[in-house]
């Protein structure tokens, strides 16, 4: 295998080849890897709660850690 590179657009998931490249299509196998600057993440109406918990960002001041009596007694 060889490689080349080079930039084109994404048109409803179809990746346009260079008219360059015209011997591409003869080729029966090729690895393809795509390099995006950003990607648009679809934002979702509705998300659990544990999504939005993930999602922030809260500092803590202080922090009471128990030991391991503390933690077992009733």
């Amino acid at each position: 295998m060889y490689a080349i590179e080079f930039e084109t657009t994404i048109n409803n998931g179809i990746v346009q080849v260079p008219q360059k490249y015209t011997t591409l299509q003869k080729s029966s196998k090729a690895k393809v890897i795509i390099l995006v600057d950003e990607i648009e993440q679809e934002t979702k109406q509705t998300s659990s709660a544990l999504d939005c918990f993930l999602r922030t960002n809260a500092k803590v001041e202080k922090i009471q850690l128990f030991n391991r009596n503390e933690l077992h007694e009733r």
